[in-house]
């Protein structure tokens, strides 16, 4: 199995591929994004957040351009999420796998609101990571939509991180979002373990 590094790269080098004709923003998210914050979790697939104005034209358009732009080993789908009004997280995505194995499986999603790029355009780079990051608040925002027990354990976990500017940016994001509720009453269970995160009887 390749390492980070090495998807990172590959991922550089399709971004470098397609901005050849577009414009794209880029960052990471999801569980390496968690990990690049230092928070102690594992995480299969590599998430990203991606953008471009091409994609106002549709989707369509631009995984076509995204087919051209990997290498011949890689398998693509497309998942229009944003169609399925009962989807708590409903987001075009497009999946990309190996079919040699090498690489770990990378989702791609595509942002849908104003706020996300933004987030896309204040992403940072971090130690040991050479690709931007999306910042603390944003992930939290994107966590709190999905709203699944990792994504519960990570919230509190980043939050810890944030100064008292960063947690006043959070709490508007999660108002924007409509989870500002679930937001604080995450943030009344902080003295809970990561165990009860992960109990079905025990989420919000």
């Amino acid at each position: 199995m390749k390492s980070i590094k090495n998807t990172l790269t590959l991922v550089t080098g399709i971004v470098n591929e397609l901005q050849k004709s577009i414009k794209i923003d880029i960052a990471l998210v999801g569980g390496l994004a968690v990990i690049a914050y230092g928070v102690g979790r594992t995480t299969i697939d590599i998430d990203f957040l991606v953008y471009s104005d091409y994609v106002l034209g549709g989707a369509f358009k631009f995984v076509e351009l995204f087919k051209k732009a990997i290498p011949e080993q890689f398998e693509l789908e497309f998942v229009e999420g944003s169609k399925m009004t009962d989807d708590p997280f409903p987001y075009d995505i497009i999946f990309l796998t190996d079919s040699q194995k090498e690489y770990r499986p990378m989702d791609f999603i595509i942002a849908r609101y104003k706020w996300e790029v933004e987030g896309l355009l204040d992403a940072r780079m971090l130690p040991d990571f050479s690709f931007p990051v999306l910042s603390i608040p944003y992930i939290i925002a994107m966590k709190l939509r999905a709203g699944g027990p990792k994504d519960h354990y990570d919230i509190l976990e980043l939050y810890n991180q944030l100064t008292d500017e960063e947690k006043e940016k959070t709490m508007n994001l999660a108002k924007l979002v409509k989870r500002d509720k679930s937001l604080l009453r995450l943030l009344e269970r902080r003295q809970y373990s990561r165990e009860d995160f992960f109990d079905k009887d025990s989420l919000i």
